[in-house]
């Protein structure tokens, strides 16, 4: 097999999967190389899959939520990453994606929320910064328009 033979990953997971349906790092393994060639809804239903066999799957959770976002999916993706958030002790990755969420979807005040608990707990990340300043700017030209608009 080739490095990044992405056809024979997924042809080979997905013949692990048959033997074993229950293994979630098969699913998580072919989802991946699903995201990887841009198959995003076969990626997004391998994530769906892992929930489905675990509905507390921490780790599916949060990959689903990123995938959604790059989809587009907004409020599919927040949904995934609030999970994420409100099970305790999440990764910074969780609020950074779900920021990005509502910025893409024009929902700037959550996004500076995120990103300030992001901010708070690691003050030096680069692209948190960018983000908020952008989703500040965008508030202060959102308040300076009569009605908001």
């Amino acid at each position: 097999m080739r490095l990044h033979d992405d056809e024979g990953v997924i042809r080979n997971y997905t013949r692990a999967i048959e033997l074993s349906p229950q293994d979630l790092d098969y699913y998580y393994a072919r989802g991946h190389a699903y995201w990887h060639k841009r198959e995003i809804d076969l990626a997004i239903a391998d994530f769906s899959k892992a929930i489905e066999l675990n509905p507390n799957d921490y780790y599916a959770h949060l990959v689903r939520g990123a995938i959604y976002r790059e989809r587009g999916r907004f409020q599919e993706a927040i949904r995934d990453l609030t999970w994420v958030i409100e099970m305790g002790t999440p990764p910074l990755l969780a609020y950074y994606l779900r920021a990005c969420a509502h910025a893409e979807h024009q929902d700037y005040e959550p996004a500076v929320a995120d990103l300030d608990t992001l901010l708070a707990q690691e003050a030096d990340h680069p692209q948190a910064l960018a983000l908020k300043a952008a989703c500040e700017a965008r508030l202060a030209q959102l308040a300076a328009k009569p009605n908001g608009a």
